[in-house]
């Protein structure tokens, strides 16, 4: 449901002094500290208005990864943890509706399309949505649409898992998934919270609103033409077998069968031909809608 936040409380009194001098980091002449943490990757304090910011990805900070979703009875545990983790670090209380000025909240979801990622992307980038301009990172592996406030990314999220050199079998949960991250305006944030509250945000229904609205105009009303790149990547046969099999098909296309066995040797159109009945070459594949069951978000 969710991943990356950025979000802050003040006023408060953190003890730096039981921070590890090696841990710590003095910016701004002593007024702003900035301090490292296992745990929670970004931590900064401004010591002038008593703010306290931090960033985490709440299902790595609970999981250990990001490729497992957040559920909703998760959000609790998530402020639980936060809190102990902070009360071990700056021996400070916190309580959850303490935290405000929400300045970036992730909506993200996995849809296991199997080997067609690479053919949603590219369909995905083609789209024009309504004042949101398209991008796409690498070969086709990102495909995104953004505006000045808010951005919805769609991309491989086992091809970032390998670049990011995540363990074997982070590796192989993300196979097949289509990974979908909204990054909503301050706007949108705001008429759902007026003051940002990451309790009020961090919710099912501010999720399902978010999704819906990006989902709604993702629409794949055209088959993809020709032979999809996802399903040159699922077959078993060797590119050169593939090769050979379409320039065959070709000349049985222009040929008859007494003109082209005049052109193979005997074993070699044999060959050809057996390996023509093997490989079923696609039809035009119509990619499946994009649907949350929202029902079952745990």
């Amino acid at each position: 449901m969710f991943d990356t936040i950025i979000m802050k409380t003040c006023p408060v009194y953190p003890n730096l002094e039981s921070v590890a001098a090696e841990k710590i980091a003095y910016l701004d002449k002593g007024t702003t500290y900035k301090i490292k943490d296992s745990q929670i990757p970004y931590i900064k304090y401004y010591d002038n208005s008593r703010t306290l910011v931090l960033q985490v990805s709440i299902p790595k900070f609970l999981y250990g990864n990001n490729v497992t979703i957040l559920q909703e009875k998760d959000i609790p545990l998530f402020f639980q943890r936060l809190h102990e983790r902070l009360y071990e670090l700056f021996q400070i209380e916190m309580k959850t509706e303490d935290w405000s000025g929400t300045e970036r909240l992730d909506v993200c979801w996995n849809f296991q399309v199997g080997h067609l990622v690479s053919d949603y992307v590219r369909e995905i980038h083609k789209l024009k949505l309504p004042y949101m301009k398209p991008y796409s990172y690498g070969h086709l592996e990102t495909a995104g649409h953004k505006n000045d406030s808010r951005e919805t990314i769609f991309y491989n999220k086992q091809l970032e898992c390998i670049d990011r050199k995540e363990p074997k079998e982070i590796i192989d949960q993300a196979h097949g998934i289509l990974r979908m991250e909204i990054r909503p305006s301050y706007k949108e944030m705001k008429k759902f919270s007026p003051k940002r509250h990451a309790v009020e945000l961090l919710t099912k229904e501010f999720f399902i609103q978010m999704t819906e609205a990006a989902l709604k105009p993702i629409q794949f009303t055209e088959a993809i033409e020709g032979i999809p790149f996802s399903w040159l990547k699922s077959q078993h046969y060797d590119i050169r077998q593939i090769e050979s099999v379409l320039g065959f098909k070709l000349l049985q296309s222009q040929f008859t069968e007494t003109e082209l066995k005049q052109l193979y040797k005997s074993g070699t159109y044999d060959n050809r031909r057996g390996l023509a009945r093997r490989i079923t070459f696609p039809s035009q594949t119509k990619l499946a809608p994009l649907k949350i069951d929202y029902a079952n978000l745990g």
